[in-house]
């Protein structure tokens, strides 16, 4: 009996060791599992606050990728303009380099038309008349070099010539002595012939009918017939060529 006791006394000794330390060993894992989950929720805590960081940094990303399109927009709009600008101006510059090289052709043109006048002994008022459309080439020239606005059309240099509502139509560049003839703007390229009649008018009123009598390539001078002779020519007045 007292042996029975003593084992049971030891086996109850034993179990209340075995049952001490399953008690420490939960305490210890307890101690651990509860620093481990404070661990944790830093961690946590820490990753939402870089999450959270993160948000920001994309929202403004995005709007910076906003600003840019915008930007980009804006240079590729100012790109366009700039490239319809130029293309502009390289039209104007051609246009310009155009009318000075048809100012020139003229002036040359007026030039051997001048020295043939002098070989062949014209009078000397023709020959005024051609100096004097000469000179106004010149001018015109100087004009265009300095970058003033040129003539839009081939011999606009003189006046202007046109055919308005099927009338051939010149204009008068100079006078001779006492209204005898005239210079026209009005030559052979622009299909001048001898014995053309035209009307010299100053608005509706018409002053004198001419004959055309010498035809050079950029003009003509036409002789004044003197019972048509009704006022004072001018330069510029209109001349309309006549059936």
């Amino acid at each position: 009996m007292n042996r029975l006791l003593l084992v049971l006394s030891l086996l109850a000794f034993t179990v209340s060791g075995s049952l001490g330390a399953l008690y420490w060993q939960a305490l210890e894992t307890r101690r651990e599992l509860t620093a481990r989950t404070v661990a944790l929720d830093g961690q946590l805590t820490a990753s939402r606050e870089l999450a959270s960081s993160f948000q920001k940094q994309a929202v403004t990303a995005g709007a910076q990728v906003e600003i840019t399109k915008a930007q980009l927009a804006t240079a590729e709009s100012r790109t366009a303009q700039l490239t319809t600008d130029l293309a502009a101006s390289r039209a104007a510059l051609a246009a310009r380099e155009a009318a000075e090289r048809t100012l020139r052709d003229e002036l040359s043109s007026l030039q051997r038309d001048l020295t043939d006048t002098r070989a062949q002994a014209i009078p000397p008022a023709q020959v005024e008349a051609y100096k004097n459309t000469i000179a106004e080439l010149e001018r015109q020239l100087a004009t265009a070099k300095n970058g003033a606005a040129l003539p839009t059309a081939a011999g606009a240099s003189t006046a202007v010539f046109s055919s308005r509502a099927g009338r051939v139509s010149a204009n008068v560049m100079s006078i001779g002595p006492e209204n005898s003839f005239v210079v026209l703007n009005y030559g052979s390229i622009r299909g001048a012939s001898v014995d053309q009649r035209f009307s010299v008018r100053n608005g509706t009123e018409i002053l004198a009918i001419i004959r055309i009598s010498d035809v050079r390539s950029q003009f003509s001078i036409a002789q004044v017939e003197p019972d048509s002779l009704r006022g004072v020519l001018h330069k510029g007045d209109l001349a309309v060529l006549t059936p």
